[in-house]
């Protein structure tokens, strides 16, 4: 289970220990991983009775997240399964969180289920870059919807360009 320190280590599902102490809530496998683990940033999925997810996090200092959720969150009476997994960066750790969120759709999520409003797209180079970039940060209804969009030009008329510069006419004398 623990390899490559560069590499993601997941842990698998288990029930929701909920009188346990704060601290323990996040995997009590941490606690006999080697000693770098403890440091990662881990990725928290909290699951329902049935197993669906409710709520996808990231925390660095898993006690104080995990007692705010304790405390404030309306999904918290009805989460019966954790999983969690630890990475080895901050980078790692958001992109994970971002792709799960939006493969699985948490019930209670906010941020980050429809993605960036906004994504920078090179418009220069290889449309593969472009294309990378879309499918990265765009949902997936936005991008068939975008495709259908693209393949009708005609919805998007241009505006005319100037008329053409000639030369003025000569002056007769």
């Amino acid at each position: 289970m623990h390899g490559d320190a560069n590499l993601p280590t997941h842990f698998p599902i288990r029930l929701l220990q909920r009188d346990a102490r704060t601290n323990d809530l996040l995997a009590p496998e941490l606690g006999r991983a080697d000693g770098a683990i403890g440091l990662r940033h881990l990725l928290y999925r909290f699951y329902d009775a049935r197993q669906r997810p409710l709520y996808i996090g990231i925390t660095t200092c898993s006690g104080i997240r995990l007692d705010s959720h304790r405390r404030k969150s309306q999904w918290w009476p009805l989460a019966e399964y954790i999983a969690v997994s630890a990475y080895p960066s901050d980078p790692a750790v958001k992109e994970a969180e971002r792709a799960a969120i939006r493969h699985e759709r948490p019930r209670f999520n906010k941020q980050a289920v429809r993605g960036p409003a906004n994504a920078k797209i090179p418009l220069h180079g290889a449309a593969e870059a472009a294309a990378a970039v879309i499918f990265r940060e765009a949902m997936p209804e936005f991008i068939a919807e975008l495709a259908v969009l693209l393949a009708m030009p005609e919805r998007f008329p241009q505006p005319a360009p100037p008329p053409r510069a000639c030369p003025a006419p000569e002056e007769s004398l």
